[in-house]
């Protein structure tokens, strides 16, 4: 079974996105070029084709889904089944290439039907504070990969910031640095 990895680029004082959703500069490095992972070199280079490679499934709060129209229809990461966790599934979905399914039934039914969809290989949670913090107060992250921008945005959503009992411990997995990121990851220990 696939491990679920919450993975988010954070500017350093702990912000997912600044003031009005804007998550233009900590994105940057994954978008260097003209799409995403291309432009990329060295250790950025190699941890993109990781993530993309190891993806099986994703998981994303209803939130990321609206902000980003639901990606128009495809995701990025083209083909790879997405679930998005929601109180109600949206009238419309885009047409594309991105499978949606849209989860009523909470945050655990999610990572089960996304485990399953991956058939062995990787979940990612993608995008939301609020999806990111049920997660972990649920015992349902097995790691956190932090992608952390050097800027200080000052305001904005925090990653963390109202999580209600947060893990005990995180076990340094491994740091990757390069000229415009860092990368960190972190086990989640039970």
């Amino acid at each position: 079974m696939g491990d679920v990895i919450v993975q988010m680029s954070m500017s350093l004082d702990g912000y997912i996105a600044g003031p009005g959703d804007d998550v233009e500069r900590l994105h940057r490095w994954m978008f260097a070029g003209s799409g995403p992972g291309t432009g990329l070199a060295g250790a950025d280079q190699e941890i993109f084709d990781e993530l993309r490679g190891g993806t099986g499934a994703m998981i994303s709060g209803r939130r990321v889904y609206d902000i980003t129209h639901g990606w128009n229809g495809s995701h990025p990461f083209t083909g790879i089944p997405l679930f998005v966790v929601t109180h109600a599934a949206p009238g419309a979905v885009p047409p594309g290439e991105t499978p949606f399914t849209f989860v009523t039934d909470g945050i655990a039914s999610a990572v089960a039907r996304a485990r399953h969809a991956a058939g062995g290989k990787t979940v990612y949670v993608i995008g939301g504070a609020s999806i990111d913090q049920q997660l972990l107060d649920a015992g349902l992250v097995d790691e956190l990969r932090i992608d952390v921008i050097p800027v200080l945005l000052g305001s904005g959503t925090q990653l963390f910031g109202k999580l209600r009992t947060p893990p005990a411990e995180l076990a340094q997995a491994n740091v990757t640095a390069s000229e415009v990121v860092t990368h960190l990851r972190y086990r989640v220990t039970r």
